[in-house]
């Protein structure tokens, strides 16, 4: 019989030890994590705004995602990573939403492994007249470059502050220099980023998984996205 030492011995049972641990220890700061930004919720969240939840589940966090069970366990073969998030209201006389969809399928082949992701958050001001169409990002974000997803030719404000701080692109100077006017209460957002479209019916706050301006980032201003979006949606449709 093979005398080994006893490290070897021991070691699968210490090595099982700590993984178990290192598991219950990350789900205990997962749970603390969520009920410390419990008004991060949706239910909670649209209750503070002022919106109704009108689809989703409304314990989701916003701010510890990974507290979902579904985003927890992770997209598997015959099952997908489906949240599906919806709010409405007119908080401040306008109508306002707020979308948010996450969805990862996982699909297994003989030898790779495919991922096919699915992601949409913003929230958006409804005008009752239509407007020029516009964009507007950060100059400068804590994760880099906002991408911008409409080709409009660049537009002074005539806002020197508001200029050095934000990027205006539209067909329209007059619609620029109204922007001038309203787009200092954005300037709360700092560092997080700001990315606005404007459609023609709608203003949308745009915000990522990963890139400038991040949901949590920005979600922590939601009350200040809420009121600047809809007194743009107002002084731009009527």
């Amino acid at each position: 019989m093979t005398n080994y030492p006893f490290f070897y011995l021991i070691f699968p049972a210490v090595a099982l030890g700590y993984v178990l641990f290192m598991r219950s220890h990350h789900k205990k700061k997962t749970q603390e994590y969520d009920e410390q930004y419990a008004n991060f919720r949706a239910g909670a969240l649209a209750q503070r705004l002022g919106l109704q939840l009108l689809k989703g589940d409304p314990s989701f966090n916003f701010m510890v995602t990974y507290a979902n069970q579904a985003v927890a366990r992770g997209a598997t073969d015959d099952k997908a990573i489906n949240i599906d998030i919806e709010m409405a209201g007119t908080p401040f006389g306008v109508p306002l939403t707020f979308k948010y969809l996450y969805r990862v399928e996982r699909e297994s082949g003989f030898n790779s492994t495919t991922y096919k992701t699915w992601f949409n958050c913003r929230m958006a001001a409804s005008a009752k007249l239509a407007f020029p169409p516009f964009e507007v990002t950060s100059r400068n974000t804590s994760v880099g470059r906002i991408v911008r997803q409409q080709t409009l030719p660049d537009a002074q404000t005539h806002n020197p502050a508001v200029d050095a701080e934000f990027q205006v692109t539209t067909h329209e100077p007059a619609l620029a220099q109204l922007l001038g006017e309203l787009l200092p209460e954005f300037s709360t957002f700092g560092p997080a980023g700001v990315h606005l479209l404007g459609d023609g019916q709608q203003v949308s706050f745009v915000m990522n998984q990963s890139t400038a301006p991040m949901v949590p980032s920005a979600l922590y201003y939601a009350e200040v996205m809420t009121h600047a979006l809809s007194t743009i949606a107002q002084r731009l449709g009527g």
